[in-house]
């Protein structure tokens, strides 16, 4: 009998975590909280800039998947639902609210502080220099090369077509391109 490889065995594992959430587990659910929840609190510390906002927005998008999940129809990975509840809760803020990220010192110095404790200074540097994108092309980059979503579910989540996700995806990573090289 061969061993399943570890990436089906975690795909495995998250399935029957979601199977046992949609039937009403909290147990399961908090095993996915602990699983996603980092990863969506830095997509929304990337796309706000500021570090408690992003907190607020991370548990409201498990809020909002626990009270949706049971509409969830695995058509898409777990992660990739939860990434999307997430950013339509910061895209929803951003446009009730008209927030832009601001580069403050103070912010900068506790954005630093926070990724310090996780990341290499080469990543800082190239953090700070995504947060510096325009709102657009940023969320198009931390989708698909962060995240790992296709042109069509960035597409689908921003509400563009994908041709222009990928026009913006490009000029995100020329102005990254740029912003590093200073």
């Amino acid at each position: 009998m061969q061993a399943q490889p570890i990436e089906q065995q975690d795909a495995d594992n998250q399935a029957q975590l979601v199977a046992l959430a949609k039937q009403g587990d909290m147990q399961a659910f908090e095993s996915l909280y602990r699983l996603f929840s980092h990863k969506i609190y830095l997509l929304c510390v990337r796309m706000t800039g500021r570090p408690a906002l992003a907190e607020e927005h991370m548990q409201d998008a498990f809020i909002k998947a626990w009270q949706a999940l049971p509409s969830f129809e695995g058509n898409s990975k777990f992660s990739t639902w939860v990434y999307r509840i997430a950013v339509n809760v910061v895209l929803n803020e951003q446009r009730k609210n008209h927030i832009e990220i601001y580069a403050d010192q103070d912010w900068q110095q506790a954005f630093e502080d926070e990724l310090s404790q996780t990341h290499h200074p080469q990543q800082i540097d190239l953090e700070k220099a995504i947060v510096k994108l325009p709102a657009q092309a940023r969320n198009v980059l931390l989708l698909h090369d962060l995240m790992g979503m296709t042109h069509e579910e960035v597409g689908d989540t921003l509400g563009i077509a994908s041709g222009t996700c990928k026009a913006h995806l490009s000029r995100a990573r020329v102005l990254l391109k740029e912003q590093l090289e200073r």
